[in-house]
């Protein structure tokens, strides 16, 4: 049975006018051929992985340069102000001392802190506080048995936070045992 099936394929394709496929061939193609052509097919598609993994990752970059220049922006916005709030600080001090004396320029310091807040600006509190370099310019050191050592127990001058970075340090003097 397998010779008849075997005749009849050979004898449909000799009527078909094709010959069947020479040995060493794939579907009448030289096996040198089919070699070569599945090594371009590999090599094509390494370069498009490569390709692909190169986009990814200029695509990743530009994801980080589009977030990092965002950041940017936003603070740029928000200490826009800084410049002019460091000016108007000096105002400030003669407010405030201003206040001390005169309920009027009290109101006045009072409405001028209040808009200054709104835009983000905060005192430093000092006195009563551990000494820390960061927030508090120390100008001396008194000599205290009631203050423990690096307590603030005097500032000259008030500082100020700009959305929680620090504009002016407080000038104060510190605590120490004697």
């Amino acid at each position: 049975m397998a010779d008849e099936l075997s005749e009849k394929s050979v004898e449909g394709t000799e009527e078909d006018g094709e010959s069947a496929p020479a040995e060493g061939t794939t579907e009448g193609v030289p096996v040198d051929e089919v070699a070569k052509l599945r090594q371009e097919l590999e090599d094509v598609k390494r370069i498009a992985d490569e390709r692909l993994e190169q986009l990814l990752r200029c695509r990743a970059e530009l994801d980080n340069v589009i977030k990092r220049n965002s950041r940017e922006r936003e603070e740029l916005a928000r200490f826009a102000s800084e410049a002019i709030i460091k000016k108007l600080l000096v105002f400030l001090d003669s407010l405030e001392q201003a206040a001390k004396h005169d309920e009027g320029a009290k109101a006045l310091y009072d409405q001028l802190l209040d808009i200054m807040r709104s835009e983000g600006l905060e005192p430093i509190d000092a006195v009563g506080k551990k000494f820390d370099p960061f927030v508090h310019e120390a100008m001396m050191q008194v000599e205290s048995q009631e203050a423990e050592d690096g307590i603030v127990v005097q500032e000259f001058q008030k500082g100020y936070t700009l959305h929680s970075r620090v504009i002016r340090t407080s000038k104060v003097a510190v605590a120490k045992h004697g």
